[in-house]
């Protein structure tokens, strides 16, 4: 549906728009209040913040089963424990995830193979840096290969486990599989042309920001793609984006020794037009329940499904979609065998 919606594309892209929305759009409730009794739902990054609060939300609709991805097994004991104090007789499983990792992903998506049913996953690790630091093992930067890389190597795996749960009948109806992007990819100006790991690996004139969104459009760009190679009554995947959130870590790797302005300005900045934690929650719950298959490879913000990012409406958006999709499968053949062939 985001194909469709490019005349939207000038207000949701504008700077003034993201802050209106910021500002002036809140939380729809969901269109009907579904039972989960016997649902199962898998989320990364869910020991803190919004993937945290977001398990708390699908527990209120009555969840039976989450498995926690977690790179601290103490921090996720931790989560848990407060889920369980809360939703009495849940189950619930902390599970190790480094998502730096490729045989940590790999490992984490064979568990979720064995479970007897997955109908709900969120991919919600994800960091940002103002420093530039390479992967120690694979040699990318550090926020392209845990925000794109790794995040994509862990879509196909578990689209591929949800795909197959799909057609033996182990859920009545296509799973869902939500990846956390951002709408700062609409501000991003990555260009089309060339090679992107090397211009996403280069240290030259480095930004935080600059990376961040550049590594969130290309994983819209990928989704969209990804999307196109899965049948959405298998599994419906969409990217969803939360706004921006007070209170989470996601900024946590910061200069060793910020400037005024970063320490200080900043914090008061995100503290006036951060969203709560719990509204931005919501939009992932918003994005597993209430836009069905119509959001398949379609990105959601603001409770409702938005426009592509402007490049991806364009031809040169088609062959950067296209020539990313080749990279990427080059990519991650080393990490995961026959990773080609899931969606070939």
């Amino acid at each position: 549906m985001s194909a469709n919606l490019k005349k939207d594309l000038p207000w949701e892209s504008s700077i003034l728009g993201i802050l209106y929305k910021q500002l002036f759009v809140h939380p729809k409730p969901l269109p009907t209040r579904p039972s989960l009794n016997g649902r199962t739902a898998v989320i990364t990054g869910s020991n803190g913040g919004i993937g945290f609060e977001a398990a708390r939300q699908l527990f209120q609709l009555g969840l039976s089963r989450l498995i926690m991805g977690v790179r601290s097994q103490a921090s996720g004991d931790a989560a848990a424990e407060k889920l369980r104090a809360e939703f009495r007789g849940a189950d619930i499983q902390v599970w190790l995830l480094d998502m730096a990792d490729y045989g940590d992903i790999d490992a984490f998506a064979r568990r979720c193979r064995d479970l007897d049913r997955i109908d709900y996953v969120i991919l919600n690790a994800a960091m940002q840096s103002s420093i530039f630091k390479r992967h120690h093992t694979t040699g990318h930067e550090l926020v392209f290969q845990v925000d794109y890389l790794s995040t994509a190597l862990l879509c196909m795996l578990l689209a591929s486990v949800l795909k197959d749960q799909s057609r033996v009948g182990a859920v009545t109806k296509p799973p869902v599989l939500t990846v956390v992007g951002s709408d700062t990819m609409y501000l991003s100006k990555f260009q089309a042309a060339g090679p992107i790991s090397p211009r996403m690996d280069d240290p030259t004139g480095y930004d935080r920001m600059r990376q961040y969104m550049d590594s969130k459009l290309l994983l819209m760009v990928f989704v969209r793609q990804l999307a196109r190679q899965v049948n959405p009554d298998d599994v419906v995947i969409n990217v969803c984006n939360p706004g921006m959130v007070a209170g989470t870590g996601l900024g946590k790797n910061g200069k060793p020794n910020p400037s005024f302005a970063e320490k200080h300005v900043v914090p008061v900045f995100v503290k006036a037009l951060g969203r709560k934690v719990e509204s931005g929650a919501s939009v992932y719950v918003h994005a597993l329940l209430a836009e069905g298959q119509k959001s398949h490879g379609s990105f959601i913000s603001d409770w409702t499904i938005k426009p592509y990012a402007g490049l991806m409406y364009t031809k040169e958006g088609q062959d950067l979609s296209e020539h990313l999709w080749n990279e990427t499968m080059e990519e991650l053949g080393f990490a995961s065998k026959g990773i080609r062939q899931l969606f070939s």
